[in-house]
């Protein structure tokens, strides 16, 4: 279990670090779009692996009635496809990057 909740923890971190970058570069007077689309591919796929791996770690007590952790696992997917999949998104991270 211990490896799994630093795994939850390193994916999440590395999210809070490119966000700052991006944050960064919005007060430089940039927009970087391929970047942005790379984020939300980022941050809904660690979203989504942290809502699946906590599940495995409560096992059986997560399913159980109105738990937050079955709850969030269901919306996790929703973040994932909403605002553009994974594809559409790096696609267009691909086009801004000259590929």
């Amino acid at each position: 279990i211990r490896h799994k909740i630093v795994e939850m923890i390193q994916r999440v971190n590395a999210c809070y670090a490119f966000l700052d970058i991006l944050v960064w570069r919005f007060h430089q007077g940039e927009t970087p779009v391929a970047e942005l689309a790379m984020m939300k591919v980022q941050a809904t796929t660690t979203l989504e692996f942290v809502a699946r791996e906590s599940l495995q770690v409560l096992s059986g007590r997560a399913y159980t009635g109105d738990n937050r952790v079955e709850r969030i696992y269901r919306e996790a997917r929703i973040f994932v496809i909403g605002g553009g999949s994974e594809e559409i998104l790096r696609d267009l991270a691909g086009r801004q990057l000259g590929f």
